[in-house]
């Protein structure tokens, strides 16, 4: 019996690679061994190796045996399981798919953004034409890496017994770059009409440097000052051009996770005529991208033509929807 024993112990561990030292194990024991390694259970193999040696003394060296040659053959087919793995989860990236990689992330980091809002409601009105009227806006703005292009344009219809009593238009486009984090040079390009304040038409070009005082997430404030030429067609028939400068500031303020309070403020100076002109704006958010938004406009004109009053006030509620 002791030899069919012997045999048998022989036969199980020559299936893991281990010399004919594993004879000296008895079966039962190379088995346990056997299957303590497959477990892969590193405290469960310490313990049964420990127990079969102090069993069997005189097998410890086979014991070991057979630990090694199963680490030996289990660790040469693991690099070759990783890198069939690896080839898997991680494509190759081959050196000429590198290039268009390269191309496709620069061409996505210079995408332009595209951001805009709707605006449409009521206003109330003091000065030179007081009253109840529409209110219509439209601001949109491209933005690229280092440049940005703004856009608006904004409406007041009124009517009264079928008579116009107000109309106003102002359109404006402003183009900047940036170079560097804060700072940028900027173009801005605007039409006005408003006969109500005594003129047709004003066309008004400027271009200068503008600072980022206020960057943060919560609080943005932007500066920016510049030359500037206006060119004035008045009620009165008469035209005029004049070389003026251009101070602005834009401020907005996100006072709760739904409240956001903005103002922007400008102001023209020349010779003849100053025009001073303020929209604060507070915006509270209702769903999704729409928002209600209410709003205070006062314009200022320090020589106005003939009987008009020189400041106009203007209240807006409209509601804003933003894309």
């Amino acid at each position: 019996m002791t030899f069919f024993r012997a045999v048998l112990g022989a036969t199980a561990l020559s299936s893991v690679g281990v010399p004919s030292l594993a004879a000296q194990t008895p079966a039962g024991v190379s088995e346990l061994v056997d299957t303590a390694l497959r477990a892969g259970d590193a405290a469960g193999l310490e313990a049964v190796v420990r127990i079969a040696k102090q069993a069997y003394p005189q097998s410890a060296e086979a014991i070991d045996a057979q630990v090694a040659a199963f680490r030996n053959t289990n660790a040469s087919s693991q690099p070759r399981q990783a890198q069939a793995q690896a080839q898997t989860e991680s494509p190759v990236v081959t050196a000429e798919a590198k290039p268009a990689i390269a191309a496709e992330e620069a061409k996505s980091a210079s995408a332009a953004k595209y951001t805009g809002e709707g605006e449409l409601g009521a206003f109330t009105t003091t000065g030179n034409a007081p009253g109840i009227g529409l209110a219509a806006g439209l601001k949109l703005t491209v933005e690229g890496e280092d440049w940005r292009l703004g856009l608006l344009g904004r409406a007041d219809y009124q009517e009264t017994s079928n008579i116009v009593v107000r109309e106003q238009y102002r359109f404006s486009a402003e183009p900047n770059y940036k170079f560097n984090e804060r700072g940028y040079v900027y173009g801005l390009g605007q039409f006005e009409q408003d006969r109500f304040q005594g003129f047709h038409a004003r066309y008004s070009v400027s271009g200068g440097v503008g600072y980022s005082v206020l960057t943060g997430e919560n609080a943005k404030l932007n500066v920016k000052a510049g030359p500037a030429v206006r060119h004035t067609r008045l009620v009165t028939g008469m035209n005029e051009s004049v070389v003026a400068g251009l101070a602005s500031v834009d401020i907005k303020l996100k006072l709760t996770p739904t409240i956001q309070l903005t103002e922007a403020a400008s102001a023209y100076v020349d010779e003849e005529r100053s025009t001073l002109f303020s929209v604060a704006a507070l915006d509270s958010q209702l769903i999704g991208k729409l928002k209600a938004r209410l709003s205070y406009t006062v314009q200022y004109e320090s020589s106005p033509a003939l009987g008009r009053a020189p400041t106009d006030t203007t209240s807006r509620l409209t509601l804003v929807y933003g894309f």
